[in-house]
Formats: C-alpha cells, structure tokens, sequence
C-alpha cells in the first residue's frame, strides 16, 4: 500500500513539475473527409505540445500552403449563454475550446471558415494518433448576438511530422520550398 501511494505520488509529482518542461511538440496532418470540409478548409496540419496530462493545440496550418493560423485556449463564456452545449451539443466529445488569434492569417482564417464573423473559435477532441478529427466552427454574430455555428469539419488521419529523438521544431523550416510535404 506504503509504494502504491508513493508511486501515485511520484506521478503526480511528474506530472505537476513536467509541465511545459515534460512537453513534446507535435503534428498531426488531416485530410477532408468530405467535400464540405475540402471545399471550407482542405488538408490542414495541427501543431500541438503534448504533456503527460494536457494537450494544447497551439496553431493550425494550411497543408498544402503556407497559411498559419495561431490558437489559444478560450472559456467557453466567451460563446455566451449555453456555451458549447448550446452550438454542438451536450453529448459531443468536441470540449476543447480554442480562439484563433486576430492577426493576417487568423483574420483570414475566420473570414474563410465564418464570413462575417470577427472573432472564431475551434472546438475540438484532443488530436490522437490514428483517429479521425471533428472540429467545430464557431463565430462572433455580427448582429451583436451570441456566438453561433459555422461549420462542421469532418478529417481522417494523415500522418504525423516526425522529429528525431531531442530534436526541436523550428517552424522556419516549414517556410523553405524543398521541406517535405
């Protein structure tokens, strides 16, 4: 009982001091699953830090161009009254919230994805190997109202961008012509 508890606490341990620390950067590359989703977005490649508890999606890019939208966790409040029970359901598996970042490529983004809306969000399940992904546009209303649904995107499973082991990522490589792709 006495190592059960000391494992569980050496866990914990890990876990809490990990953090950032423990964090692996990774990419999962989707393809539309459907002519909806081809004709709204087309491949796109989720960039991610994976921890032993946590995964954080930190930015989605066009697959086949150059287009980088970067994202940040978001509370769903920020949807208004309902939240995300409201948009996609209460029983969808899509709890992950994400805001895309205003800027150039996030404007665009959610000018593509939501036309009229200044402000989109992403819900989404934690991208896993080998698993298809579902992600949720969300928009601001531009009449003032709550947040509202855009779209549905339906991918299946690309690939994964692999590093070497302690390798790290250098997103400018991205930008070079002859990176694989």
């Amino acid at each position: 009982m006495r190592r059960a508890r000391l494992a569980l606490a050496a866990l914990a341990a890990f876990a809490l001091a990990g953090g950032e620390a423990g964090a692996s950067v990774r990419l999962y590359s989707y393809d539309p699953a459907d002519q909806a989703t081809r004709e709204a977005s087309g491949p796109l490649t989720f960039q991610f830090n994976q921890t032993l508890t946590l995964t954080r999606v930190m930015n989605v890019r066009s697959t086949e161009g150059e287009a980088t939208a970067d994202l940040k966790p978001a509370d769903e409040r920020a949807l208004g009254a309902g939240g995300l029970a409201r948009l996609i359901g209460a029983k969808a598996k899509e709890r992950d919230l994400y805001a895309i970042t205003p800027g150039d490529e996030g404007d665009a983004l959610t000018s593509a994805l939501c036309p009229g809306s200044k402000r989109a969000w992403l819900a989404m399940s934690r991208p896993r190997r080998d698993r298809d992904l579902q992600v949720f546009v969300l928009g601001d209303d531009p009449a003032g109202g709550p947040a509202r649904r855009c779209a549905a995107l339906a991918f299946t499973f690309h690939g994964e961008w692999r590093l070497p082991a302690g390798a790290k990522f250098d997103e400018r490589q991205l930008e070079r012509p002859n990176f694989p792709r």
